[in-house]
């Protein structure tokens, strides 16, 4: 064979070796007893705050999302009040300038937050205007659940994702879904240890 077509098919061998899994940070909280299978409502910190604020429909989406992930674990969502529990999500996305690092994020079950660009808010944030080539995006998804009659927390989690703004993976549509399997995965999972998991 040819010396050029071997050496492009080492090239292309080598490409494929460097192709990386996407994967998320994820870290969750609980008190170590079981948690019952009972009926949950998946709301906007905003709405747990003021109970009748309109939800917009993007919200509605991604509820319905984490909605399905949770019933997968025994729960039974629904959207009718009152409920056992209350699962408060927050989805957040910021990008910044470089390669993907190591986000300083915390969280606790006693009420944790969020530091650098990403706040913990109600329903979804965005980040406006079109990204350079070297941004990257932070996808992050919070869910707090909550017994609804006196507002104790049960469990809490979030999942954080890296990945460049250029990918297809990076757009919320195509993150939530992947970061709420993560963040669900073997729930309640281990307390207070923070795992890196595989996106799929």
């Amino acid at each position: 064979m040819p010396k050029a077509p071997l050496l492009a098919l080492a090239a292309l061998v080598a490409l494929a070796g460097c192709t990386t899994t996407p994967t998320a940070e994820v870290t969750r909280f609980h008190l170590g007893v079981p948690i019952p299978s009972d009926s949950i409502r998946v709301v906007p910190s905003v709405e747990a705050a003021a109970p009748g604020t309109a939800v917009p429909l993007e919200f509605r989406t991604y509820a319905d999302i984490v909605s399905r992930d949770l019933a997968a674990h025994g729960l039974r969502p629904t959207t009718t009040a009152p409920t056992a529990y209350l699962a408060i999500l927050s989805i957040q996305q910021t990008t910044r300038a470089g390669i993907p690092g190591p986000p300083p994020f915390q969280i606790g079950i006693g009420g944790g937050s969020f530091g650098r660009n990403v706040g913990i808010g109600g329903g979804v944030n965005v980040p406006v205007g079109a990204p350079r080539n070297n941004d990257v995006r932070v996808n992050v998804l919070q869910l707090r659940i909550r017994r609804e009659s006196d507002n104790s927390a049960v469990w809490e989690g979030r999942a954080i994702q890296e990945v460049p703004a250029r990918e297809q993976a990076s757009n919320l549509s195509a993150a939530v879904p992947a970061l709420s399997r993560a963040l669900l995965a073997d729930f309640p999972g281990e307390s207070g240890r923070t795992v890196i998991v595989k996106l799929r």
